[in-house]
């Protein structure tokens, strides 16, 4: 065999698929995107940082605009978390677990603290797309909680745009310095933040599941029932019923 056709046969065995080749593609411009933010982002620097030409780059891509849309497609995490079919049934565990997933990636992941500063600070078509999708996600979401929160006077949907605004600016402050007074580096900011979207999501359903109870004790008192009857039906205390 000569040096012709081993070369051959060498090139054939290092082809790399198409798979391969956008998943390099897609990994450097993780990095460009941790290192430097998405605003930066080039052709160029693509080439640079994922050592492939741009004229394979140019086979698989119409342009930039469609490099980085299909790449924020596959580090969309809404998706899978705020899939409507992630919790058959609606509780207060399936909601603070879902908001410890997003805290968790968030906080781990400096490339997706990039886009969500990119998608506050920046305008343009692709933001508006990748924000309609991560808007239906969330509603998706919120809304397998509208029964629970029927009729209980809290709204689940501001609820949860508060959480998730909290996670996302607390998020950037992890290297940078205290906030509110609390030491939020490394591994204890993310486990004191954990503690306090557990805390206060158990406030939240324990206040609506109260409010529900307190009405159905306003109709039994109504209907001439004893306070002790409305006690055992509903959980409430002596205080509580008093107070209504």
């Amino acid at each position: 065999m000569d040096n012709s056709e081993q070369k051959i046969i060498k090139n054939k065995r290092t082809r790399r698929t198409d798979a391969e080749i956008k998943k390099s593609i897609f990994d450097a411009i993780y990095q460009i995107i941790k290192d430097k933010g998405i605003s930066v982002l080039s052709i160029n620097l693509i080439v640079e940082y994922s050592k492939i030409s741009p004229l394979v780059i140019n086979k698989r891509f119409k342009d930039l605009n469609d490099i980085i849309e299909q790449f924020i497609s596959r580090w969309d995490y809404w998706t899978d978390l705020f899939s409507e079919n992630k919790h058959q049934v609606p509780t207060k565990e399936s909601y603070r677990e879902t908001l410890e997933s997003v805290l968790d990636i968030i906080w781990k992941k400096k490339a997706i603290q990039q886009i969500l500063a990119w998608q506050i600070t920046e305008d343009s078509w692709l933001q508006d797309s990748t924000i309609k999708e991560q808007e239906a996600g969330i509603k998706k979401f919120t809304g397998q909680y509208d029964n629970l929160f029927k009729d209980s006077g809290y709204d689940i949907h501001i609820i949860t745009a508060i959480f998730l605004a909290s996670i996302y600016y607390i998020s950037s402050y992890k290297k940078k310095a205290s906030f509110c007074g609390l030491n939020l580096k490394g591994h204890f900011g993310n486990i004191k933040l954990l503690e306090g979207i557990s805390q206060l999501s158990g406030l939240v359903f324990e206040n609506v599941n109260k409010t529900k109870e307190k009405e159905i004790a306003k109709k039994m008192l109504e209907s001439g029932d004893h306070a002790d009857k409305v006690m055992h039906i509903t959980g409430l205390s002596k205080e509580e019923i008093k107070a209504l």
